[in-house]
């Protein structure tokens, strides 16, 4: 087992901030990547869709020796990770919107996919936000992020919301696509914090790996793609060794 990868699912690059993070903090480990970009974005589908495609991909990843499964994506990470646990019969950690770690007091924004936004409700200091193309547009401008319009993007969104600078004390980053974009986001809105959920996975991760003594504390990390490896080699490469 501990000779075994750390698999990452997500559909398409976003999953890779999530990789980054986990190689940080886990610098001696085997990583396998699957990118399924093909199927992208996972946000606009349907639970079915979603759970069609993540069993295909499991089937892909459990031809490898994994010791845990990590969704690098909110989407199946909210919507349908007890499913996947079930199917894959692995230790799976998904990627979560930290919501609740945010004061109550202040006002939030939380930037998502449509399918993520559906879970989760506006209320007087939290608004909900769920963006259609964002991922799409992130996929396709991977060569060039520089070529993202967050106003746009904004624009063709579902739903009423305040797009003020300074007005959002925390934008909590929903998808692990925006990771990527975390400085257009933050340029356009001005908050005092912008968060991701990708350190309490990583954190949740660890622990797992030290109470099953399956830690790896070897002097270089691996890490193997599967799926459109061409485009993470071309784009996000990262390539084996020391951190």
């Amino acid at each position: 087992m501990n000779n075994s990868y750390i698999a990452v699912l997500d559909s398409g690059i976003g999953g890779i901030s999530v990789l980054k993070d986990l190689i940080k903090v886990l610098p001696g480990e085997k990583f396998l990547y699957f990118g399924d970009n093909g199927n992208a974005p996972y946000g606009n589908k349907t639970i079915d869709e979603l759970t069609v495609i993540s069993k295909r991909n499991i089937d892909l990843i459990k031809r490898y020796p994994v010791k845990c499964l990590v969704l690098g994506c909110n989407t199946l990470s909210v919507n349908i990770i007890y499913s996947i646990m079930r199917y894959s019969g692995l230790p799976t950690f998904g990627v979560f919107p930290p919501v609740e770690r945010v004061s109550k007091n202040k006002k939030t924004l939380l930037l998502s996919t449509l399918r993520t936004a559906k879970t989760f409700t506006s209320s007087d200091n939290l608004h909900v936000l769920g963006l259609k193309n964002l991922v799409y547009d992130i996929e396709n401008n991977v060569g060039d992020l520089t070529k993202i319009n967050i106003e746009r993007n904004l624009s063709l969104s579902e739903g009423f919301f305040i797009n003020k600078k300074n007005y959002y004390d925390t934008i909590i980053l929903g998808c692990t696509h925006y990771v990527f974009i975390k400085n257009k986001i933050s340029d356009h809105f001005c908050p005092k914090n912008i968060i991701s959920g990708n350190e309490y996975t990583v954190k949740a991760v660890l622990d797992f790996l030290q109470n099953n003594k399956s830690l790896v504390n070897n002097k270089g990390f691996e890490v193997k793609f599967i799926g459109n490896f061409a485009v993470f080699n071309e784009h996000f490469y990262i390539s084996s060794g020391q951190t």
